[in-house]
């Protein structure tokens, strides 16, 4: 399913701006198209056909870029990128979000890589755009995020501490929220990764809605066939829904 309409509005008293008044920059980061999502691979076609690197970083594009346009519906204009792909920074160029390049390094697909390139986008957040007080660590394959989701959850952080928002099963995180400080936990150690949601938790982030009852489309990323269906269901942006016509 799609969602009807990719919601643009921007609330004033919300819309990408929390409650102390600081501008928000957020923080993506993508890997290389044709070695990112293997699992998602692994579930999404059987095993009488064979995986297709160039359709697969097709649909990895894709919710990166509903992920960004969920975004900026709810007010984030300030938005990089870090991706070692050259097609990634040209997709986000495009859209008017920056690319930062990474280098590409033999831990570049782990864990500890996707963690390295949310601290280097943070470090370049705190050099370009130095006004940003807040910053969002966001995972790129959020397709059936929505603007509101996005507002509410920035309605509510905190201004006084780190907050995060778990995943489905609530022991991953999708967002990290935080000061962009050199000394802040969250921009000197993002923990993204097995287990994250502890691991924030250990640094003093604040757990938003632990009940686990409300945005169930920003807690939907997408790694496995079962994902995506879930993600289907909720409501595809339209970059993920074009792109999984070619599946």
């Amino acid at each position: 399913m799609e969602r009807s309409a990719v919601d643009t509005s921007v609330d004033p008293a919300a819309g990408g701006v929390p409650a102390d008044g600081a501008t928000v920059a957020a923080v993506l980061a993508v890997k290389s198209l044709r070695q990112a999502k293997s699992r998602l691979a692994a579930t999404l076609w059987d095993s009488r056909a064979t995986d297709r690197p160039g359709v697969r970083g097709s649909l990895v594009l894709a919710m990166f870029l509903d992920t960004v346009e969920a975004l900026r519906g709810a007010g984030v204009t300030r938005i990089v990128v870090v991706s070692p792909d050259a097609e990634v920074l040209a997709a986000a160029r495009r859209s008017g979000t920056r690319g930062l390049p990474e280098s590409a390094s033999p831990r570049a697909g782990s864990e500890s890589g996707l963690n390295t390139a949310f601290g280097h986008g943070a470090r370049w957040v705190r050099r370009t755009w130095p006004d940003s007080g807040r910053l969002l660590f966001v995972q790129a394959d959020l397709p059936a995020a929505t603007s509101t989701s996005f507002r509410e959850v920035l309605a509510e952080t905190p201004s006084d501490a780190p907050s995060f928002v778990t995943d489905r099963d609530g022991t991953g995180t999708v967002l990290l929220h935080g000061a962009v400080a050199p000394g802040d936990p969250v921009e000197a150690a993002p923990r993204f990764g097995p287990g994250s949601a502890s691991a924030h938790r250990e640094v003093g982030a604040v757990e938003l809605d632990p009940a686990h009852r409300r945005w169930l489309d920003l807690r939907t990323d997408v790694d496995t066939a079962t994902d995506l269906a879930t993600a289907r269901q909720l409501g595809l942006g339209p970059h993920t829904t074009r792109a999984l016509r070619d599946i």
